[in-house]
């Protein structure tokens, strides 16, 4: 299991500095993916109309305000105020919080479904933050990951050419095997039914093996106890 972990080590830096930096990102056009991505994260999830989903680093709160339109009660965190800013203003009904991901502001329990997307790659400690997904996630309930893969066939042909390595322009950052981020998911508390690929919906990439896939989507529930 170590040998799997090594990589999610925690990094030391204050934590203020990322809050910082994404303020920065969200001053301009900030970040995110398109509406058909979001849709297609709710089917995969397909709460009710009426359920609870927590966004955990919802950014400007694209996929809170897909959900809400099907009638989803949606809360969602973010380390910066500009981004949650944003969200407020396009999903008034949303329960936005200004948080970290290692700390979420939830109680123990409190949603059925929750996700994480593109995010965890990015904590200053990718363990506590799963652990934390751990706890606020209901008994019964669906924890939908995603995070990028650390040989993408696009980041392959990048390093043939250039000689440099895959880089989604964020510090600090991660990437991993689909196994490697199992590991790290399992270690924290969840216990992954299914994993999926993202390839930005271009369909010839559904040809390439399953491991050189851009990202990996992770549907988990909580880990039995024993």
């Amino acid at each position: 299991m170590e040998e799997k972990l090594w990589r999610f080590r925690p990094v030391t830096g204050p934590p203020e500095g990322i809050r910082a930096y994404y303020n920065r990102v969200y001053s301009g056009n900030g970040m995110g993916e398109s509406d058909r991505f979001y849709e297609w994260i709710l089917d995969l999830l397909a709460p009710s109309v009426g359920e609870m989903l927590a966004d955990v680093c919802c950014g400007s709160g694209g996929l809170v305000r897909i959900a809400s339109r099907r009638g989803i009660q949606c809360a969602g965190i973010d380390v910066s105020d500009r981004a949650l800013r944003k969200a407020r203003s396009v999903t008034p009904a949303g329960r936005f919080s200004t948080a970290y991901g290692e700390a979420l502001p939830w109680k123990d329990g409190s949603f059925r479904y929750l996700t994480s997307l593109g995010s965890l790659e990015h904590y200053l400690d990718p363990l506590g933050g799963v652990r934390e997904m751990a706890r606020v996630l209901a008994p019964g309930g669906v924890c939908l990951v995603m995070v990028p893969n650390s040989f993408y066939s696009g980041d392959i042909w990048r390093v043939v050419r250039t000689g440099v390595g895959p880089d989604h322009h964020q510090d600090p950052q991660r990437f991993a095997t689909s196994q490697e981020w199992k590991a790290l998911l399992e270690e924290g508390g969840l216990q992954v039914t299914q994993i999926l690929r993202y390839n930005k919906f271009k369909w010839w990439k559904s040809l390439l093996p399953f491991n050189l896939s851009y990202c990996f989507i992770y549907l988990c529930a909580p880990a039995v106890k024993p």
